[in-house]
């Protein structure tokens, strides 16, 4: 497990004059689950990339334990982004492999166990649903029992039942390999059920406007109507919060009963 500690000023894209992103700052402890909710172009994905050093960061410290990220800490990273990203040309077995070489067939085989997708190691991403290519790229971020594990919006476009059994998977997944985790998602609904703690973003250039604990004792199912009154509670209390506005005063770690 990981902490992560965030302290970013402004993000600009190059060549351009506007903001995307900051200025934000917030904790991660090891292994808790974060959930980042907020409107569409608020940097969510963008902040995500430059956690797992795949963009240039904003000025300001991104730490893992305590270290810089420009000291390329010691840190599993795996991601799962919205779409499988699986090459089409390699089976499932050698996909998985693209994270973890050395991983052999019993190896393959067990990870693969977990995620419902036993004996199906040699077939091709072709060959598979999409729900079914979305285990394979769970599989492929938990092979390698990382530290930390980022997911953007992994569940967008499935069908209900299928991105509510992944939801599980995902959970148990977590509950068993305890990585420090960070979700981003538009689903209000979703990172309720998921998340120890939701980040709400404001409209872009998006900082943290509400930081708030998910108090409901686990586990959650998606119909469990205590999900609906806390959702109920809180949009009651902060219209326009989805919408990146906070109508009341910014508030730290607000606990809702």
């Amino acid at each position: 497990m990981v902490s992560l500690d965030i302290a970013l000023q402004s993000k600009f894209y190059a060549n351009s004059p506007d903001k995307v992103l900051g200025p934000l700052s917030f904790r991660v402890s090891p292994g808790e689950f974060v959930a980042l909710v907020g409107p569409s172009g608020t940097g969510k994905t963008t902040l995500l990339n430059m956690i797992a050093a795949l963009e240039t960061s904003a000025p300001g410290e991104i730490k893992f334990n305590g270290a810089p990220l420009t000291d390329k800490p010691d840190c599993k990273i795996g991601y799962i982004f919205q779409q499988p990203r699986l090459m089409p040309w390699l089976t499932v077995a050698e996909n998985l492999r693209l994270v973890k070489p050395v991983a052999n067939e019993s190896e393959i085989e067990a990870i693969l166990i977990k995620v419902g997708l036993g004996g199906k190691s040699a077939l091709y991403p072709k060959h598979l649903s999409g729900g079914m290519q979305r285990r394979v790229s769970i599989a492929r971020a938990f092979l390698t029992e990382p530290d930390l594990l980022l997911l953007d919006e992994p569940f967008v476009s499935l069908d209900a039942p299928n991105a509510d059994n992944l939801r599980s998977l995902l959970s148990e997944l977590w509950v068993e390999q305890k990585s420090t985790v960070i979700f981003v998602t538009h689903d209000l609904n979703e990172a309720i059920q998921l998340a120890d703690r939701i980040l709400f973003l404001s409209a872009a250039p998006g900082t943290v406007i509400l930081d708030t604990p998910v108090d409901i004792a686990r586990p959650r199912l998606p119909d469990d109507n205590r999900l609906q009154r806390w959702k109920s509670d809180l949009l009651s209390d902060y219209a326009g919060l989805l919408e990146g506005v906070l109508s009341a005063p910014v508030l730290k770690s607000v606990s809702r009963r």
